[in-house]
């Protein structure tokens, strides 16, 4: 029968050891980009109740009230900021929202 190593009979290096064991080294470069603004721009051919639809199915979490706001600023004053977030996520809206037939952009904050 085979005896099972208990806690108490394994050999664990003290804190005080001489033995190095080779590292591996890791570098942490975090570049901390700028928020992107995702842009909704007016145009004259879109039904408003459209472009309320495709911001709600798009963008995430976006409230009927914060769409429709979006869409009368875009209606009003020719653009509007959707949303902001990082580079890559309002690429990504940017390309949905422009799919939807929508005329979207995105530019740093």
């Amino acid at each position: 029968m085979q005896s099972i190593p208990t806690l108490h009979s394994v050999a664990v290096p003290s804190a005080s050891s001489t033995e190095t064991k080779p590292g591996i080294e890791i570098e942490t470069n975090v570049t901390e980009e700028p928020p992107y603004k995702v842009i909704l721009h007016n145009d004259d051919y879109t039904p408003m109740e459209h472009v309320v639809a495709v911001l709600q199915k798009v963008i995430p979490r976006m409230t009927v009230k914060r769409a429709v706001d979006i869409m009368m600023e875009a209606h009003t004053k020719g653009k509007a900021v959707a949303t902001k977030c990082h580079k890559e996520l309002a690429e990504l809206y940017q390309e949905s929202l422009n799919n939807e037939g929508l005329i979207a952009s995105i530019e740093p904050d």
